[in-house]
């Protein structure tokens, strides 16, 4: 013991100092390092979810998003310069993006030999495709070459060789429409695409399909190799250059100066081919993008505000108790000659020896503490991967927060060494008194200014604002909304404190029992010493309640899009011969209903017409109740017309003045019979109409037809897996395959996206953070408050008192906290909640016209969540009843005797 005695007093005056308090600065110590490490891992987290988000974005992105398009007439004699010009401009707007460019060429109009006469001929085309071998199958014979003989060599797609009735070996002869020149054609070989439907066929019916019908038949076109094409077809000739980026290593912080390099893509171009046409989508599609990961790491910056509010609570409620601990001490050591800066210097060095070990100790804990979060199902299945080692921004930050708590842990001894130690004696046996925050009126102005970030909140589609220069950044009054109510209504909540307890201690004051009594007596003369626990608890709990909300309300969010757009749960493309006992046969079927898909034109814009069968919509139709006042059964009464009169039809918001559609040529007259919010089967804000098919084709339009172009079919338990999969089978095989929209697959795709799952990820660390806080905090406190009355405690059980009585002092005096609290925190969270959750949510999409967020508040998991946190309380309120029962009275008393 000697040895201990002498090696603790040769440390510094700071480190001995520290270790007389061991508990307090465990305290104090634990917080920050979990204050640390959870921002940290927070902000690893947002970082990572963003990125994530953004790759895969950009890797599902469709081509028409992301292509540039080049066309332009060329000869056989210009065409390598105008080639080279129109790849080397493309390459100088996508700077060091990999970028694929592939031309097409294609010749004018041939008539097939013998059909060449009369105001119908048959027409064909040569065409020459840099890649397609690479994206089409050989069926019969070998690809074409480039030949010097009269006789081209040409390929034809299987659609084109069945429709002009050719085959592998055949020799036809077609004349030219320009020059009339006749052209001998040998076909070589019969492919066949391997997808139809692939984007970058977009224009190309005449290969996709073999046959295109308008004011002329063409068939084709005949395939030839680029040197023949060139060398033979000389006018006439129109080139076609595509695009493709590769974008998957561009990183976000990349995002808005590579559009602004593409939006010159058509400049970069035309200098080198002044009449070249450029249609380029790629930096319109970068700027959403960077504004949705924008967004998105401001919604995911929410918890971490909110963290940094609790967090600084509890430090402070920490420092606090410090403070009031060695108040006399403090006093001691003023009165002694210690000065002003001395004592600062002291404070300093001691909130600095706690907080310095966490800086560099938070980076490397907060990747562990990523790698636990996504363990979980529903965030592992996005594919976001928590970084491994943390970077110098994590550091950094790691730094800062670890700076600020050492200055929160030394501003309370600071402001209480102002005070002589007479001035101390005298009001040891003074009552609480307000805290100088509730005394400057701070409450209040936090309120108005959380009302102001509240309201700034609901009005606006995004937390972000527009900087000078027109960059877009965080507004960071919206980011904190959350946050600052909050903590307003947790302080408005302390005025409450001492109101219970003055009206627990008149109920309890003539009625029998000990611990009431006491208990209440003990709240009402120093409710500030329980406010501050009520305070970090029903933070807590209010961060856990608004944590769990916002978390359901996203997935009822992502769950309400998916059956929107579907529509049904399984829409598929119909087929020849298709009827309803076609799809009776696939498993889980419950209802089909047969519809006609169109784009038509009502008050001068395009909208979308589905026109289904009434009789059996109402069993299909996935229509969310507050959409329309009507539900599906009732809407699809409505739509059921005769004959001879307008179309009765339902309509979204902005055409229930129209009285007229036009599909092609044929105009409808309608009548408008309700109007739904959004039409389900439709992206979200697309004017659309919703008819009744057997309406509709008896509206008697000349010249019009309304085939079925799609099925939607209703399924048992709404599990629409088995039957998307038999019904994708038999669209595979007619090419079609990519067409099925099925409910599951796209609940399961939003459910997935890194966006949505970083949100949760965080929502969960914050969740977790913040009952870790309210945990060690509510035992913090209830233990330095026990042991500063172990006196009190002494003579109670000097007196008889059992443990029983003992307990229920205990419980009694805590239940003040533990009750308000989670009464408290439930009420405020679901009041914040219903104020800032669905703009939030809104927020998160970066869309405009998208379906209203409904709050979701999952009661069960609050419940539980209230059971878990009061079952831990009183489990520690319990155990530190038993601690102070096993004390010896005697030795307790003789101690206080001594000190």
């Amino acid at each position: 013991m000697s040895v201990v005695m002498r090696v603790r007093a040769r440390l510094p005056l700071v480190v001995r100092r520290a270790l007389a308090e061991p508990l307090l600065l465990a305290a104090a110590f634990g917080s920050i390092l979990l204050a640390t490490t959870a921002i940290s891992a927070l902000l690893l987290h947002a970082g990572s979810a963003t990125q994530a988000g953004v790759r895969r974005a950009l890797e599902t992105a469709p081509l028409a998003a992301t292509a540039t398009v080049v066309t332009s007439s060329v000869t056989a004699g210009d065409f390598a310069g105008i080639d080279r010009a129109v790849r080397a401009g493309i390459a100088h707007a996508h700077q060091e993006v990999p970028v694929r460019v592939t031309a097409r060429l294609e010749s004018a109009s041939y008539a097939l030999k013998g059909q060449s006469r009369g105001d119908q001929p048959v027409l064909t085309r040569f065409a020459a495709y840099e890649g397609l071998d690479g994206r089409a199958d050989l069926v019969s014979g070998r690809r074409p070459a480039e030949t010097t003989t009269a006789t081209v060599e040409a390929a034809l797609s299987e659609p084109a060789a069945r429709a002009m009735g050719v085959s592998t070996g055949d020799e036809f002869t077609v004349v030219g429409r320009l020059d009339g020149k006749p052209v001998r054609v040998r076909v070589t070989g019969v492919f066949r695409l391997r997808d139809p439907d692939d984007p970058r066929w977009k224009g190309e019916e005449l290969l996709r399909y073999g046959t295109r019908t308008g004011d002329f038949t063409s068939r084709g076109p005949l395939v030839v190799p680029a040197g023949a094409f060139l060398g033979r077809f000389a006018t006439g000739v129109s080139a076609r250059w595509l695009a493709e980026p590769d974008l998957r290593r561009l990183s976000p912080d990349r995002l808005r100066p590579f559009s602004a390099s593409v939006a010159g893509t058509s400049a970069a171009v035309r200098a080198g081919c002044p009449r070249c046409t450029v249609t380029e989508t790629l930096s319109g599609t970068l700027l959403r993008l960077d504004r949705g990961a924008l967004v998105a790491r401001s919604t995911m910056l929410v918890p971490v505000l909110q963290l940094l509010v609790l967090s600084a609570y509890a430090l402070a409620l920490t420092a606090r108790l410090l403070a009031e601990h060695r108040r006399m001490e403090t006093a001691l050591l003023r009165s002694r000659g210690g000065g002003s800066p001395r004592l600062a210097a002291m404070a300093a060095g001691e909130a600095l020896l706690i907080a310095l070990p966490c800086a560099p100790a938070a980076p490397f804990l907060a990747p562990v503490l990523l790698r636990l979060v996504s363990a979980f199902p529903w965030i592992e299945a996005t594919g976001v991967e928590p970084p491994r080692t943390p970077d110098g921004a994590t550091f950094a930050v790691a730094a800062a927060v670890a700076l600020a708590c050492a200055a929160m842990l030394a501003a309370p001894p600071l402001l209480a060494a102002r005070r002589t130690y007479v001035e101390e004696q005298a009001a040891r046996g003074r009552a609480d008194r307000p805290g100088l925050v509730q005394r400057a009126g701070a409450d209040v102005a936090l309120l108005v200014l959380a009302a102001l970030a509240v309201w700034r909140l609901r009005g606006q589609d995004a937390p972000e604002t527009t900087r000078l220069g027109g960059e877009l950044g965080l507004d960071p009054l919206v980011g904190a909304g959350p946050a600052l109510a909050l903590l307003c209504g947790g302080m408005a909540a302390l005025r409450l404190v001492p109101a219970v307890a003055r009206v627990a201690e008149r109920a309890t004051r003539r009625r029998p029992g000990f611990g009431p009594a006491v208990a209440a007596r003990q709240v009402s003369r120093r409710p500030a010493r329980y406010s501050g626990p009520a305070l970090l608890l029903t933070m807590a709990t209010a961060i856990g309640v608004l944590s769990l909300t916002t978390a359901a309300t996203w997935r009822g969010a992502q769950e309400d899009r998916a059956r929107h757009l579907a529509g049904a749960g399984l829409r598929v493309p119909a087929l020849p011969g298709d009827d309803a006992r076609t799809f009776a046969a696939l498993p889980g079927i419950a209802a089909a209903v047969p519809a006609h898909r169109a784009t038509v034109v009502a008050d001068g814009a395009d909208a979308t017409l589905i026109a289904a069968d009434a009789a059996h919509l109402g069993r299909v139709l996935l229509l969310r109740p507050d959409l329309s006042e009507l539900s599906p059964a009732t809407l699809a009464t409505r739509i059921a017309g005769s004959a001879g009169q307008p179309l009765p039809v339902v309509v979204t918001p902005g055409l229930a003045e129209t009285t007229r559609i036009t599909a092609g040529t044929a105009a409808v007259p309608i009548r408008v019979v309700g109007v739904v919010t959004a039409m389900p089967g439709t992206p979200e804000g697309t004017p659309a109409l919703l008819a009744d098919l057997s309406a509709l084709r008896a509206a008697g339009a000349k010249g019009a037809e309304w085939p079925v172009t799609e099925w939607w079919l209703a399924t048992d338990g709404h599990d629409s897996t088995r039957a998307a999969t038999a019904r994708a089978a038999v669209l595979a095989a007619s090419g079609r395959g990519r067409d099925v929209v099925d409910v599951a697959a796209l609940t399961a795709g939003y459910r997935d996206d890194p966006t949505a799952a970083g949100l949760q990820g965080a929502l969960l660390l914050g969740f977790a953070a913040a009952l870790a806080f309210a945990v060690l905090g509510f035992l913090v406190n209830a233990a330095v408050s026990a042991r500063e009355r172990r006196g009190e405690f002494a003579v109670l059980g000097a007196l008889g008192v059992s443990f029983r009585q003992t307990l229920g002092l205990l419980a009694v005096e805590q239940s003040f906290v533990i009750g308000l609290s989670l009464a408290g925190g439930v009420a405020l969270a679901v009041a914040v909640s219903a104020a800032v959750v669905p703009p939030m949510v809104t927020a998160g999409y970066a869309t405009g016209g998208g379906l209203p967020v409904l709050l979701h508040v999952p009661w069960l998991q609050v419940a539980a969540l209230a059971a878990a946190v009061l079952t831990v309380l009183l489990v520690i309120v319990a155990g530190l009843a038993r601690s102070l029962h096993r004390r010896e009275p005697a030795a307790v008393l003789r101690a206080g005797e001594a000190s």
